[in-house]
């Protein structure tokens, strides 16, 4: 079991703790550039790479497409609760776990699915695996992309679509 661990390829570490250091940040009230805000789909490249590598037949595209939609829509939705405003190119959030939470859910997706990919290439290989990987990795990834537009709604003299009506506590 440790062998999982040690053989994995050493920039896997550093992402962690990069994952996890900004995730946890996440938690704390802050205004941040909206321009971060608008990096985080980035994290669907990895997704992309990831479903990429399984040799996905178009059944699991088709998952990956679905899940990445409403990802994004869930992530649209769930974005109202942090916004507290927007100025420029600055917008301020409160603080929430979900960023940890989905940086997480897409960084041991990925991890599981190579060990997967190593030590058991028949059931990485199964379409099931395939379709549920995809739709982990592309919901989870889509979520960024939906929280990106949200913020991207902002507008630069508070926060319009209400967003402060849904604001949890």
């Amino acid at each position: 079991m440790s062998k999982i661990f040690t053989e994995a390829p050493i920039w896997v570490w550093p992402l962690l703790l990069l994952l996890v250091f900004v995730g946890l940040r996440a938690r704390k009230k802050r205004s941040v550039p909206v321009a971060l805000i608008y990096a985080l789909p980035l994290m669907g490249v990895m997704a992309l790479r990831s479903v990429f590598a399984l040799s996905a037949p178009t059944a699991v595209w088709a998952v990956f497409a679905l899940a990445y939609g409403a990802g994004a829509v869930a992530g649209y939705r769930l974005q109202v609760r942090w916004i507290l405003g927007r100025v420029g190119r600055r917008v301020k959030l409160s603080g929430e776990y979900l960023t940890l939470t989905v940086m997480m859910v897409i960084f041991w997706a990925n991890f599981v699915g190579g060990v997967l990919g190593t030590v058991a290439p028949d059931l990485y290989q199964t379409l099931i695996f395939q379709g549920v990987f995809a739709a982990i990795v592309a919901a989870a990834s889509g979520s960024f992309l939906g929280r990106s537009l949200r913020v991207w709604r902002a507008s630069d003299m508070g926060v319009s679509d209400n967003v402060g009506r849904h604001r949890a506590g």
